[in-house]
């Protein structure tokens, strides 16, 4: 499999799809991924800021709740939650001129708001619009702009405000968009560990702080705001991971049962996931969640070259090449059998397929 050339950046002339459905639109709403996450959340935010610098009216419109972590983007941007049932966003929904979806390139990653997009599309006034960074992207955009060499979508949305910035001749890189984008390239990263961290990365990361974003107080809202259910809930997970095959498996399973019994959400579970590689000898890990709707979520990390993406999507999901996830429609008996068993056959056919090429 080729590697995503990393470090590259889109000109003027590559963003111009984009910049003309955005100077063209009047309304506009903005979303990203269910469970969202510092990327989609920062690169949302600063995109809805700019354009309403630009006189546009903006709503950022989400399909699950903001984390309590992120709560200052939310702010920032005036993030609404659609619960499936919200009028308004409906409303927003079908008078749109342009629909935004970042950090997500399937359309099924809208969740609850997918239909309501379709349907509004299918009118005929709606265009969409998509930009993202994970790999094998679907084709349901109008424009889609899916760059695997970024590190996140927010190196992309930077690109992309650069680009506005020489086309309208504005400064639109505010203190508040810096915070947001700084968040997203940050948290996308690993806090600029990750392999796709990149010089320009770097640079893009200087610049933003030379605007006004605070690195020491965006890491502390990020990863120092831990909740006391988060805490519980790591306590009783870190005693139920299982190390199997070889020390290069690791899974957990996280119960409805022990996420009502520490008062914990989804959004907890993020905490969990970075201790099932912390063992030297893992190459892959797993955290499985069992969901309030019977659904049970499953992320996965790998170390080195282990396209984790290829597990995920076997089960209709995706993500990046060390990171990835999806949802099954499993019991959670099977679950906790099957999918680490499917790990393991993945990464014993990966490891045959390196030693013979």
């Amino acid at each position: 499999m080729i590697l995503p050339r990393y470090g590259r950046k889109l000109d003027l002339n590559e963003w111009s799809p984009v910049i003309e459905a955005l100077l063209d639109g009047r309304h506009f709403v903005l979303t990203t991924h269910e469970n969202s996450d510092g990327d989609g959340l920062g690169s949302e935010v600063a995109l809805a800021l700019v354009l309403r610098a630009l006189g546009r009216e903006v709503k950022i419109v989400n399909p699950t709740e903001v984390p309590p972590n992120y709560t200052f983007l939310k702010h920032a941007g005036g993030i609404e939650l659609f619960d499936g049932r919200d009028e308004q966003a409906i409303q927003d929904i079908s008078i749109c001129d342009v629909l935004v979806v970042l950090d997500a390139n399937l359309s099924d990653r809208m969740g609850s708001l997918r239909p309501h997009v379709q349907f509004a599309r299918e009118l005929g006034g709606l265009k969409i619009l998509c930009i993202d960074h994970h790999l094998e992207p679907e084709d349901f955009a109008d424009v889609m702009v899916c760059e695997q060499y970024a590190s996140s979508t927010g190196e992309l949305v930077y690109d992309l405000i650069t680009a506005l910035e020489e086309k309208t001749g504005m400064q639109l890189i505010t203190v508040q968009v810096a915070e947001a984008l700084y968040t997203a390239v940050m948290t996308d990263t690993g806090s600029f560990r990750f392999p796709k961290t990149t010089p320009y990365v770097y640079r893009l990361a200087g610049d933003l702080v030379g605007k006004g974003a605070d690195p020491s107080s965006i890491y502390d809202r990020v990863y120092n705001s831990i909740t006391p259910q988060a805490l519980k809930l790591l306590g009783a997970a870190l005693g139920a991971i299982t190390i199997m095959h070889e020390g290069k498996v690791s899974s957990l399973f996280i119960s409805q049962e022990m996420m009502k019994s520490t008062g914990s959400k989804l959004f907890d579970t993020d905490l969990i996931v970075r201790y099932l590689l912390s063992v030297p000898s893992v190459v892959i890990a797993v955290l499985m969640v069992e969901m309030q709707d019977g659904r049970i979520k499953a992320s996965f990390r790998s170390r080195g070259p282990v396209y984790v993406n290829q597990l995920a999507k076997r089960y209709g999901g995706g993500g990046h090449m060390n990171a990835a996830g999806c949802l099954l429609h499993y019991s959670a008996e099977k679950a906790i059998k099957a999918i680490p068993e499917d790990v393991w056959a993945f990464l014993e056919n990966h490891e045959a397929t390196a030693r013979h090429s």
